[in-house]
């Protein structure tokens, strides 16, 4: 039997970070709710804050983190440390591109993931278009159409090019889904190395 979820958490920084946790894990045909709960923050600044709230609250066995890494991936994973300090817990200078877990404050387990593959700048999208399935023949055309957008008529900046892939990608499926529920319906492929990954450090992180 496993623990009780109140016990086992994982932090996201939003709904959407949340909907693909779960879809991902209903592909591969697992049900978390009995193993751990997922507690969606409004910001990633609210995540940094709730971390050593949660370590220090009762009961606390296992503690998972899910951010993106956005523009600086070793100023994200410093701040996350800077929060685990405060909690008593040290973290290790480098994160591996499995996921990270050890071992923090009164045996506390803690993981962390760095979206999108706990080494590279980016965010969930960046970890959803590695699940487009290889050999897409619409992604060529999406690519191509989003990077002729004149400049000027753009409303995203460059960093967020990946963003507009994905979502532009999403919007030409048969039955047009978020990010999470195209992993249900296997638009996107849940085998992608990097998912595997994840998975299995929520599967590691969790003990499930």
């Amino acid at each position: 039997m496993g623990m009780m979820p109140d016990s086992q958490v994982l932090l996201v920084e939003g709904p959407n970070d949340k909907k693909v946790v779960e879809h991902l894990l209903k592909a591969w045909g697992f049900s978390f709710k009995e193993h751990f709960k997922i507690e969606p923050a409004e910001s990633v600044e609210e995540l940094l804050k709730s971390i050593p709230v949660q370590i220090k609250k009762s009961g606390i066995k296992t503690l998972g983190i899910l951010a993106d890494a956005n523009d600086s991936f070793d100023r994200r994973r410093q701040s996350i440390s800077d929060q685990l300090k405060k909690a008593n817990c040290e973290t290790a200078s480098k994160l591996a591109p499995v996921g990270t877990v050890f071992s923090g404050w009164r045996g506390i387990r803690i993981g962390i993931w760095l979206m999108p593959n706990n080494q590279n700048e980016g965010e969930l999208e960046d970890f959803i278009y590695r699940m487009i399935p290889n050999g897409d023949p619409i992604l060529p055309a999406v690519k191509n159409f989003i990077d002729n957008i004149p400049e000027k008529d753009r409303k995203f900046s460059d960093k967020k090019r990946v963003r507009a892939y994905v979502h532009a990608w999403l919007a030409t499926r048969k039955k047009p889904n978020p990010m999470g529920l195209a992993i249900t319906t296997q638009d996107l492929d849940k085998d992608a190395i990097e998912a595997v990954w994840f998975y299995n450090w929520l599967r590691e992180l969790f003990q499930f």
